[in-house]
């Protein structure tokens, strides 16, 4: 569907390919859905298709979008389920990197933009989009007198 010569058996396999051919330099608009995203697309298009086919009828009985047609509600309104699951591994979500060079701007930071904090793998090191880690270590002393030497012969 997404590319003909390739030997990918999944929608997630292929995602794995194309970011790996780009050598990771690439934003996930440039990616296809995920097979979870993929999914809830092909919710959403079935039961737009349904309504389109029973267009001719004087009622339409019609299925509540919340329940399992890629929709959920969302302080009261019906808002577009565009994932079930996380995008991708936590570790792999810790590793993405923006290049903002002086600012991270929600127009132009793909972090911002995935609803992600800057991590330290990010080209700017001093954004408000960056967590906050906890630096809080116990100090440890480091006095030396109570400490016993053994020797062995």
């Amino acid at each position: 569907m997404y590319c003909r010569n390739t030997k990918a058996k999944g929608v997630n396999e292929l995602r794995y390919n194309m970011f790996c051919a780009k050598k990771g330099d690439v934003s996930s608009g440039q990616l296809p859905f995920c097979k979870d995203a993929l999914l809830q697309h092909t919710k959403r298009t079935n039961y737009q298709a349904g309504i389109w086919r029973r267009s001719l009828q004087n009622t339409l009985d019609l299925p509540e979008p919340t329940k399992v047609h890629g929709w959920h509600l969302s302080d009261g309104d019906i808002a577009i389920s565009w994932l079930t699951r996380a995008p991708a591994p936590e570790i792999v979500l810790s590793l993405m990197a923006c290049k903002c060079p002086r600012v991270c701007a929600e127009d132009s930071c793909i972090c911002i933009h995935n609803e992600l904090p800057c991590t330290p793998a990010c080209k700017l090191q001093n954004c408000t989009n960056m967590t906050e880690e906890d630096d809080t270590d116990p100090v440890q002393d480091s006095d030396d007198s109570d400490m016993t030497v053994m020797k062995t012969n």
